[in-house]
């Protein structure tokens, strides 16, 4: 999950109830990332002992019980709302207790399951509260989640190594030629800089599917995903600029061109795309 302002500027896009809506399902996801990314300093069984407690916030959500905390409380008042499912909030807690301990994936196909965890799942939440039509659209807000998250994995290399965690395939590692030291010297040898490219185009070649998995007639009802969608593929393209020097400070995209993105997308698709007749919920 990204941790910065990009996804405020796509909820713009939506009407006050949705916009009030997705920013209560926000909070939520940010206070469970919040227990593991921002208590480090905690034993790990507190930390556990924190999830769990958000654990038991989703349960007392779907079954009737009663929210302790302010996330929890306006959280069942979405589920309330919107046809938002309980698993997807489940297997986001799962993703985030496994940034518990130092981290590692063998492979993508490995790394692809804990991104589907932790960013998929979000957005498999939001386009309920968006509202759909068509069945397809749940593939693209998959396809889009995983392609967030890995641009964020690309971004955050320094940060997260930093925590102890690698998100970057070591299979993938190995055939470039580069080791943990090397990332953690921040060293921009011919290798890294390879590996990097090619995390790069993994993530564009998955938002390239997301696109292509979303049925037309939906596309108004998530412009708030399309929109935060080309901020991160814009956010790709000033990596690949800075010749994918992730080590040398965070790459960012200014907020007046965050802005400049959203108005042209949402111009563009309100203009492209056939009406949402109201945004109606698919059920």
């Amino acid at each position: 999950m990204g941790r910065d302002t990009n996804f405020a500027y796509s909820f713009l896009a939506l009407s006050p109830d949705r916009r009030h809506a997705i920013t209560a399902v926000w909070d939520f996801c940010r206070a469970v990332d919040d227990e593991v990314d921002e208590h480090d300093e905690r034993p790990l069984a507190e930390r556990r002992a924190g999830l769990q407690r958000w654990r038991d916030e989703v349960a007392a959500c779907f079954e009737g019980g009663q929210p302790q905390t302010p996330q929890g409380q306006a959280l069942q008042a979405v589920t309330r709302a919107f046809p938002v499912a309980r698993l997807p909030f489940d297997q986001l807690i799962d993703g985030c207790a496994m940034d518990l301990e130092p981290i590692r994936f063998q492979s993508f196909c490995e790394l692809r399951a804990y991104c589907y965890k932790v960013a998929s799942t979000v957005g498999l939440i939001c386009i309920e509260v968006f509202g759909y039509r068509n069945p397809g659209t749940r593939q693209y807000a998959e396809e889009l989640g995983l392609a967030l998250q890995l641009t964020n994995i690309l971004r955050d290399i320094p940060s997260d190594l930093a925590r102890g965690r690698l998100y970057l395939p070591l299979d993938e590692l190995a055939a470039h030629g580069v080791t943990e030291a090397d990332l953690r010297a921040g060293r921009l040898t011919p290798g890294v800089s390879a590996l990097l490219e090619r995390q790069a185009l993994r993530a564009r070649e998955q938002f390239a599917r997301a696109e292509a998995a979303l049925p037309p007639e939906d596309a108004r009802r998530v412009v708030a995903a399309r929109i935060m969608g080309a901020i991160y593929r814009n956010l790709l393209t000033r990596i690949a600029a800075r010749d994918y020097d992730v080590f040398a400070g965070r790459v960012r995209v200014p907020k007046l061109h965050k802005a400049w993105l959203a108005l042209t997308i949402w111009l563009r698709t309100m203009a492209s795309s056939p009406a949402a007749d109201g945004l109606r919920v698919a059920k």
